[in-house]
């Protein structure tokens, strides 16, 4: 008897879990089956024979059936001589993990009412120029302008320390400089307690002095660091740094 009621009750559970007819309830569509928009990374812009329109070479989610369509302008307006844009693509198997591994290019074109005319257009938040004939995407550190030609410029100075593993308030002082060599000194953290010195805090500044070569495109090349007086250790690194650029520098 007891055997029959226990099988009576597993037999009850079994239907009231699967009736016929039924599927589970799930919390939303499959993944995979609806289009969504996500942004599609512009790779190369340029003229068209249309004077109000640019062609836009595009990075697609490839490798599959359903992982790009559609590549489009989804946003776009003028203001300030410059024209905003973004840049988009639908996919149904971004989200699904390794669906879609590589890319492919692709093409979409930028149409407004007016001539272009060489103004700067930014694509998806990134800034591009025309440069000649050619458009360019913007310098990430110097914008859209002309890069500094002098190279003890404080802007490429600035480009160093922002590289530095050290406070965002850090700025650095050049000490020397003659548009191949550049020694300066850079604190750690200029305001280690704050504007208002926290209780206990420790206000002493750890100031280092650092040597640097000019590397082309990519600016200042750090080569030696040091703590003590005049050219430190740098000779031992770099033998062609000018002496005269650091022989008489007190400790940093």
């Amino acid at each position: 008897m007891r055997r029959l009621a226990t099988a009576l009750l597993c037999l009850a559970a079994l239907v009231g879990c699967a009736r016929p007819g039924e599927t589970p309830v799930r919390d939303g569509p499959p993944v995979g089956t609806d289009w969504s928009t996500y942004q599609a990374d512009v790779t190369a812009v340029r003229a068209s024979t249309d004077p109000r329109s640019l062609v836009l070479t595009v990075a697609l989610l490839a490798d599959a059936d359903g992982c790009s369509r559609n590549p489009r302008i989804e946003y776009l307006v003028e203001e300030n001589n410059l024209i905003h844009a973004n840049v988009v693509q639908d996919s149904r198997l971004s989200a699904v993990v390794g669906a879609c591994p590589t890319h492919t290019p692709g093409e979409t074109t930028l149409t407004v009412p007016g001539p272009i005319a060489g103004r700067t257009v930014v694509l998806n938040q990134e800034p591009w120029k025309l440069d000649g004939a050619q458009y360019h995407r913007c310098d990430p550190t110097f914008g859209c302008g002309p890069m500094p030609k002098d190279h003890c410029d404080h802007k490429w100075v600035d480009v160093v320390v922002r590289g530095m593993d050290v406070s965002r308030h850090s700025v650095g002082s050049v000490e020397g400089c003659d548009g191949s060599w550049l020694v300066m000194t850079v604190p750690f953290d200029p305001v280690p307690c704050g504007v208002e010195a926290r209780p206990g805090c420790d206000a002493s500044v750890n100031v280092r002095r650092y040597f640097l070569r000019w590397a082309g495109p990519g600016g200042w090349e750090r080569i030696a660091s040091s703590t003590e007086v005049g050219c430190g250790r740098v000779h031992t690194t770099a033998p062609a740094f000018p002496r005269k650029l650091c022989a008489d520098l007190p400790r940093p």
